[in-house]
């Protein structure tokens, strides 16, 4: 008997016993399933190097190694540059804000047109911050009028939220504050030498970047819980209220209310269903081992994943969680 034949014999026979010791069926991440295709190769649009999807994005190709898909990491701004990666077929897969994504596949700006996106699973909740300095006169959204304020990169989820939030403080983005566009590591260089007075951004709890700024640097949070509920009157479900918790970064005494939103792993409609479930599974087996360096993984969940909203899932995300027993 060849290695692999054992090796497919031994994986039968792991499933066959948790299927009758738990009720669900396993497949390790690696062993492709029965009647799958051979492996492929991936591309994973993930953001700035210091964010969460990055991390997130180098822990899954560490946990993918060589085969049978080894991931090769896009950086990038983040979700709307993203989606149109996919979009265009430079990226096989991406991170992306649920909100930027409803938009992506309706063809509502910033895109030119519907993008058939498909998820593969709801992951972890991105929390909006508005960063300003200790001493800062900063303490509403109305008051960045005539600021210098960072709203995000260009091409960013960060930066299309932050421009509904200033709209919903009745300030223009484009007039009412001294705008830049920078990045989440040039924006907190720019906030240290105090060549801005504010920035947001939008990553998981907590972003390393930020841990790093706030031990070295006063500042603060915004309490942004008037700006979650005018975001889901106009926008929908896409935006909820949230808390970053006290003491998630270093000198934060209280709670911050703030927006919370999804974060997804999308595809398009054209990406073999064997490699989507490869990648599920892939997702799901590396998620414990990754949440113990990135906690905002914690929250990734095969029976929260299967909730994406108005982006349905991909066929091949729906053999995955089938075959796991999660009902879709």
């Amino acid at each position: 008997m060849n290695r692999q034949r054992v090796r497919r014999s031994t994986v039968a026979g792991a499933a066959a016993i948790l299927l009758g010791v738990t009720g669900y069926i396993w497949w390790p991440w690696w062993a492709a399933a029965p009647g799958t295709a051979g492996a492929g190769t991936v591309v994973l649009a993930t953001g700035g190097t210091s964010g969460v999807y990055h991390q997130y994005g180098e822990a899954l190709a560490s946990a993918a190694g060589d085969q049978p898909d080894p991931i090769r990491l896009l950086t990038t701004t983040g979700s709307v540059e993203n989606l149109n990666l996919v979009a265009q077929g430079q990226a096989t897969f991406a991170f992306s804000t649920a909100d930027a994504a409803l938009d992506a596949f309706s063809g509502r700006a910033p895109f030119a047109r519907a993008v058939p996106l498909r998820a593969v699973a709801r992951l972890y909740d991105d929390y909006i911050h508005l960063v300003t300095l200790a001493d800062s006169p900063v303490h509403a959204v109305g008051d960045l009028r005539g600021l210098r304020v960072s709203v995000g990169a260009v091409g960013s989820g960060t930066a299309l939220i932050a421009d509904r939030i200033l709209r919903g403080a009745l300030l223009d983005p484009g007039q009412d504050i001294m705008r830049t566009e920078l990045s989440l590591t040039d924006a907190i260089a720019a906030i240290r030498e105090q060549r801005i007075d504010a920035f947001f951004w939008s990553g998981g709890l907590p972003t390393s970047g930020l841990t790093e700024l706030a031990s070295a640097t006063g500042v603060r949070l915004i309490d942004l819980a008037e700006s979650a509920a005018a975001l889901r009157a106009a926008y929908g479900s896409s935006y909820r209220t949230g808390s970053i918790p006290a003491g998630t970064y270093p000198g934060m005494a209280g709670a911050i209310i703030t927006v919370a939103v999804p974060n997804l792993l999308v595809t398009t409609d054209a990406t073999p269903a064997a490699l989507v479930e490869r990648t599920a599974r892939l997702l799901f087996a590396s998620a414990p081992r990754i949440a113990g360096s990135i906690p905002a993984v914690g929250q990734v969940d095969p029976h929260a994943a299967i909730f994406t909203g108005a982006i349905p899932l991909h066929d091949g995300a729906r053999d995955y969680y089938r075959a796991t027993k999660v009902p879709t």
